[in-house]
């Protein structure tokens, strides 16, 4: 019986008729299973880096919102009366040592976070609310 051989001759040269490499098709296969699974990591990785920001910048609030409770004991219980007051209040080191608190979607910086006072004759907490300029979200009372 004969064999048959794997071996081709043509001329001078033999090929060999074994499986060496990937075909196109395999190699094309990878690449979208690999892009796809890219895809899913880096989207995952990007709404976890908006949900820290929009975290970060809601207790930005809620950090200012508290330290207005102390501006309220030590000014006579009063509030900044006006946002240029509150802006004022918020460029205190007394108040803020580590620098003025910015929603971390802000990118240079330039945004102040809105105040809301409605001015009452027995001023409260319930009386301030803080907006976020990026995104609009905001803190009431604590």
């Amino acid at each position: 019986m004969l064999r048959q051989s794997n071996t081709m001759r043509t001329g001078l040269r033999t090929i060999s008729r074994s499986r060496c490499g990937w075909t196109l098709v395999e190699l094309l296969a990878v690449i979208v299973v690999a892009g796809a699974a890219l895809l899913i990591g880096s989207l995952s990785v990007y709404r976890g880096k908006v949900m820290s920001e929009q975290l970060t910048c809601q207790d930005s609030m809620r950090a200012i919102h508290s330290t207005l409770q102390i501006y309220w004991e030590k000014n006579s219980r009063t509030y900044p009366a006006n946002q240029a007051a509150f802006e004022q209040f918020l460029k205190s080191p007394a108040y803020f040592p580590d620098g003025e608190l910015h929603c971390p979607q802000d990118q240079d910086l330039s945004l102040h976070y809105q105040y809301h006072y409605t001015a009452s004759a027995n001023p409260v907490p319930g009386d301030i609310s803080i907006t976020c300029p990026v995104t609009g979200s905001g803190h009431g009372p604590l």
